[in-house]
């Protein structure tokens, strides 16, 4: 009888047992995709970028593109599942056929590891991000210049040539070779990117201690530079110093007199103002091409006079030194660089000043 009140025509406990089956829960949880979870990730006033900044994570405007276009690629892939269907495989196999390369493919991995770290404050249990192997770089860091080769390529007389020749019909615009050709003598004598001698400032060139202070760099996309390196932030500005070799200070510290220099300028302009990065590798470009050096099948950029540095600098020196000078961000350091901190910095590359001194003899 109880079960023909409940559930009408049922006369036994296994028909009602089937007739409750059938129907439609009471409470349907609510499926919530990945699409959801990062609608509105990397979006500047989002609950998401206040609770970043709250956690002590602040990202510039350009890294917020970045991460936003990648987790837009993860969304069109893979949005329509939950999180917990997701898996190592689907992510890496997709991964696997794209034509990026390995640092775009890691940096993707990355994101997509926020995306888990943001699920729960979607209500969604946690799920543990799961270990994705890492993707090889495509490293061109055998893509250095010999001695020989270093000798021919800041040879002044091919930076004047390029010079006269560049502006042999309208030499009115010619304003010499001088600025880019010290500004890629920067970037090798004190292992710089070129962003980072694009925004030298003649105030960094700490002379009396030997030193260049790296505290910034030129962002070309924006014309503006940055008050700290790279992969740091107005709060971590991850701020380093170089051995600033004495031939090469002596060239400088001319240079800035002779052009009349104040403190807070910038080295090396063109036109008063910070040299265009796509003008200074053009002239960079061209001198290989003049120089003579068999470039063979190597990839010789600008980034090239970086790595020749640092590969110099690991045959004489410890690799802990050749980190601090470097920059690089695999370095394990707690200490939040300020200009406070230089004296000790000083001290900590003080055994690579006479290796910088003989990099290149």
């Amino acid at each position: 009888v109880m079960h023909q009140k409940v559930c009408k025509g049922c006369k036994t406990q296994a028909e009602a047992y089937v007739f409750v089956s059938a129907l439609s829960p009471l409470f349907t949880e609510r499926k919530i995709t990945i699409a959801e979870i990062g609608k509105w990730m990397y979006v500047p006033g989002s609950d998401h970028l206040e609770r970043m900044e709250k956690l002590g994570r602040s990202y510039t405007y350009e890294t917020l593109k970045c991460k936003r276009n990648l987790l837009d690629i993860f969304i069109r892939k893979f949005g329509e599942l939950e999180l917990k269907e997701l898996t190592i495989p689907m992510v890496i196999d997709f991964l696997a056929e794209d034509t990026h390369s390995g640092s775009w493919k890691n940096n993707f991995l990355t994101v997509v590891g926020e995306v888990y770290e943001e699920a729960p404050f979607m209500g969604l249990p946690y799920i543990a991000t799961p270990k994705f192997p890492k993707f090889r770089r495509n490293s061109v860091k055998k893509d250095v210049f010999t001695t020989e080769e270093i000798n021919i390529l800041f040879d002044e007389k091919l930076w004047e040539c390029l010079s006269t020749e560049k502006y042999s019909k309208h030499p009115q615009f010619d304003e010499g070779h001088k600025a880019i050709y010290l500004m890629f003598l920067c970037c090798v004598k004190c292992g710089l990117r070129i962003g980072e001698a694009i925004g030298a400032r003649v105030n960094q060139f700490m002379f009396d201690q030997g030193v260049f202070v790296v505290d910034g760099f030129y962002r070309h996309n924006e014309l503006v530079r940055t008050n700290y390196n790279k992969c740091g932030s107005d709060e971590d500005k991850k701020i380093r110093v170089a051995p600033l070799p004495k031939d090469f200070a002596d060239i400088i510290q001319q240079y800035i007199t002779e052009q009349n220099l104040c403190a807070d300028d910038y080295v090396f302009q063109r036109y008063n103002k910070p040299i265009r990065k796509w003008l200074a590798e053009e002239w960079f470009r061209r001198a290989v091409a003049s120089s003579g050096i068999n470039v063979g099948n190597r990839v010789l950029t600008p980034h090239s006079l970086r790595y020749t540095y640092i590969t110099r600098m690991r045959r004489e020196v410890a690799g802990e030194t050749v980190q601090k000078i470097a920059g690089h961000t695999s370095l394990a350091m707690t200490d939040h660089y300020t200009r406070a901190a230089i004296p000790e910095m000083v001290e900590a590359v003080k055994p690579a000043v006479d290796a910088a001194n003989r990099l290149f003899e």
